[in-house]
């Protein structure tokens, strides 16, 4: 069923203020084929919990009435392409009593801070305190573009290709490294712990959720699985050089290109875990005409996931977005909100209480 919601003078600004989207129900009957053709599904990864050393740094000048706000860092779990291969972030912690769930929020590498900041903001303003925040820093890119786009050979390639599928990986482990600090937090309930994730990084969340039992809610914005298929058909600047060395240099099809990135990335794509995640603690937010991620990654991610709750905006990828901002009345805030207080429990104080 679709929709397209205007509220006041919005209204008056021909669709500038409206949201066009889709609701799509769980589909009846089996699932499609997922993941890679010919294989099973594979087994979990192995994870054991770890105790995380960190340092932090209190922001004076970030302080709230509501928030202490740190900035938290620790060593990564191997080369995650960051600064000294450091995980860190902004962690935004309640100064209200009481255990409170934690949200943390995967950024788009290396990409635009925007709809991770915001929705930071949104959640500080909207708990009043009852939710902590953990939102990760990554500045730079993981997968190597450049390095590919200046390989040698096609070996010196697949070497640079190979390292940005160990970073991704790692960033992973990394998340769920966060999820150990997190446990160890005394102002935390660990059995409320949300993952919010966008556009790549919600490619690492999707892979972080198929692994991940401790996760009480999964949401994941214009994001997809078989993320060798946006890596090559996404017309982005940063992969054009990747691209051209690869099909004009080397003579590859697109078709091979895709087939050596899914060989590198097959032992962690979501989609080769299906089944694993309960649907029900899943939103998933994606544009129905993403000209970045093809349907066929969007769909994969939505059976992956269990057919869970999936809203369908009707926009390209960058312009889904905008539902975020004034211009769109910060419509998919509210939704993501909605969804992080229904499942996490979140309880805002009355305003008596406050």
């Amino acid at each position: 069923m679709r929709f397209v919601v205007c509220s006041g003078m919005a209204a008056l600004i021909a669709l500038g203020g409206c949201v066009s989207y889709t609701i799509t129900p769980p589909a009846a009957g089996p699932r499609a084929s997922i993941g890679v053709a010919g294989q099973p599904p594979l087994s979990p990864v192995e994870y054991e919990e770890q105790d995380i050393s960190f340092k932090n740094r209190v922001l004076d000048e970030e302080e709230s009435s509501l928030y202490r706000v740190r900035y938290i860092r620790f060593p990564s779990y191997g080369d995650n392409g960051q600064e000294d291969n450091l995980v860190t972030g902004r962690y935004y912690e309640s100064k209200r009593p009481g255990k409170k769930p934690l949200v943390i929020i995967v950024p788009i590498p290396d990409g635009h801070t925007y709809p991770a900041e915001k929705m930071t903001a949104y959640l500080k303003s909207h708990s009043q305190g009852e939710v902590n925040i953990f939102n990760m820093t990554i500045d730079k890119d993981i997968v190597d573009w450049s390095g590919m786009a200046a390989a040698e050979d096609e070996a010196a390639f697949m070497q640079r290709l190979g390292r940005s599928a160990q970073r991704e990986w790692t960033t992973v482990v990394d998340i769920r490294r966060t999820i150990d600090w997190a446990e160890a937090r005394p102002e935390l309930d660990d059995e409320r712990i949300g993952l919010l994730g966008f556009s790549h990084g919600g490619f690492l969340a999707a892979g972080v959720a198929v692994q991940e039992p401790r996760l009480a809610a999964t949401v994941l914005v214009m994001a997809g699985a078989l993320l060798h298929q946006p890596m090559v058909r996404c017309d982005l600047e940063r992969s054009q050089g990747m691209r051209s060395k690869a099909l004009s240099e080397f003579g590859w099809s697109e078709a091979e290109l895709e087939s050596r990135i899914e060989s590198e990335f097959s032992y962690f794509e979501p989609a080769n875990f299906p089944d694993r995640v309960d649907p029900s603690t899943v939103l998933i937010v994606e544009a129905a005409k993403d000209d970045c991620i093809p349907e066929t990654a969007r769909d994969a991610l939505w059976e992956t996931m269990g057919h869970p709750q999936r809203i369908l905006l009707n926009y390209r990828h960058k312009q889904a977005f905008l539902s975020m901002t004034p211009l769109r009345l910060m419509w998919l805030r509210h939704r993501i909100w909605d969804f992080l207080q229904d499942s996490l429990e979140i309880e805002p104080p009355t305003e008596k209480a406050l």
